[in-house]
């Protein structure tokens, strides 16, 4: 029960975005709270990613005719997606079922389960950045989605339809509204479509940080370690154990990102992740930029003004874990960006450009896996949220505190059951 002292605390394993909005919620509850990683807060993908809490970002990856789409994404060196071959023979099994699952009825399932999650992610934040006084991180200023020209405006009605079906209010933003709106644009762009209900965060990390930072205020225990396995009696988890030693535990809840794959095995689920390196690049001091933050549709990457200057970020790679980084895929944003933005960055100023590296934790359904483990009542997954792990972070943060109090989930969580794969 919330509260109960005599209880081990339950053990969350990962710090970034998904782990401390988890924590924060189950303090809420009056639940003592052990946080475990194997680097500082935050350090992960949830530093370096565009920052959106996108209620709208709904579309899959895995669309209907992505597969005629894939063989020139990987002979196109600046393409939004590309695979190291060396690492072909492991993505496969993911690379079939991401295929396979491209259908139209699909999308429409792993659309709606989508919204569900993001639709309120301002809302469940809300609570949490008041309490831990990070208001001034979390802002809503809505996103605009940017067209490289009419045509690609209007290629995109399918996409444009499943959201507007879910939901979402989009307006078109066309030739000299689009410029008044973003005086900053290079003048060849003449259409986008804006969805005003959107909010960034200008610094992922400090938010992350200052969640953190609270939950060891109110009494969390923050460890340094990497997590190799658990001890159990046969029903349920009763430690957790790093390289160093065991720590007991009344619940644990899996939320490692990209590292999850393993724990959960042996948690009794076999799922499907596998990781989409994002890069991004951040300029300081920016001449140019965009006011609202901007997804450019044609070239799958974002474009977010943040305290620290302008980020740049996207691209998908498949290279696995280890594999050195490809900076070149960096340097395409930054080009990308010029284009948008002319006048930006003019020249290669390491003073100004930092390049970064991170591991998206992706299923190939786009869908995360949240809920209970198939074998212990008392272990959970809050991981593999891809694309969308800033927006989805505070409503499964939610959902974990929700089931651990025993109450009905704040969101239907059968479509993100490990039991689908």
């Amino acid at each position: 029960m919330p509260g109960d002292s005599s209880q081990a605390p339950i053990i969350v394993i990962g710090a970034g975005i998904i782990g401390v909005c988890v924590t924060a919620y189950l303090q809420r509850d009056g639940y003592e709270v052990t946080l475990i990683d194997h680097g500082e807060p935050g350090s992960g993908a949830s530093s370096g990613n565009g920052g959106i809490l996108s209620g709208s970002s709904i579309i899959p990856v895995g669309m209907p005719g992505v597969a005629a789409k894939v063989p020139g994404w990987l002979l196109d060196a600046e393409g939004p997606f590309t695979l190291r071959w060396s690492y072909l023979p492991h993505i496969a099994p993911w690379l079939l079922r991401f295929l396979r699952g491209a259908t139209r009825a699909k999308v429409e399932v792993q659309a709606s389960a989508l919204r569900t999650l993001l639709k309120p992610s301002l809302e469940n934040y809300a609570p949490l950045v008041r309490d831990a006084s990070a208001t001034h991180l979390v802002h809503q200023h809505g996103q605009l989605y940017l067209y490289a020209n009419e045509q690609s405006f209007s290629n995109d009605v399918r996409n444009t339809d499943i959201r507007r079906r879910n939901g979402v209010a989009i307006e078109d933003v066309i030739g000299p509204d689009l410029h008044d709106l973003e005086p900053d644009l290079g003048k060849s762009f003449t259409h986008a479509r804006l969805v005003r209900a959107n909010g960034h965060v200008s610094d992922p990390r400090a938010l992350v940080q200052a969640l953190a930072a609270h939950a060891t205020a109110r009494g969390a225990t923050l460890l340094r370690g990497r997590v190799t396995g658990f001890e159990c009696n046969g029903a349920q988890v009763t430690a957790v154990v790093t390289e160093e030693r065991r720590h007991a535990a009344s619940r644990v809840v899996v939320a490692c990102g990209a590292w999850s794959k393993p724990l959960a095995e042996q948690l009794g689920d076999r799922v499907p992740l596998d990781t989409e390196r994002g890069y991004n690049v951040v300029v300081k001091g920016p001449e140019k930029g965009p006011r609202t933050p901007t997804l450019y549709v044609d070239g799958s990457f974002g474009a977010t003004p943040m305290d620290m200057g302008l980020r740049l970020v996207g691209t998908v790679e498949l290279a696995g874990l280890d594999a050195p980084p490809n900076w070149k895929r960096a340097d395409v944003l930054l080009k990308q960006g010029r284009v948008l933005y002319p006048g930006l960055a003019p020249e290669d100023d390491a003073s100004r450009i930092t390049r970064w590296l991170g591991f998206r934790p992706s299923l190939p359904d786009s869908l995360p896996v949240i809920g209970p483990s198939s074998r212990f009542a008392n272990a959970y997954y809050a991981f593999g949220h891809g694309h969308v792990g800033m927006c989805g972070g505070s409503t499964t943060g939610r959902v974990i505190a929700d089931l651990i109090a025993g109450r009905a989930p704040c969101v239907p969580i059968e479509p993100f059951s490990p039991k689908r794969f």
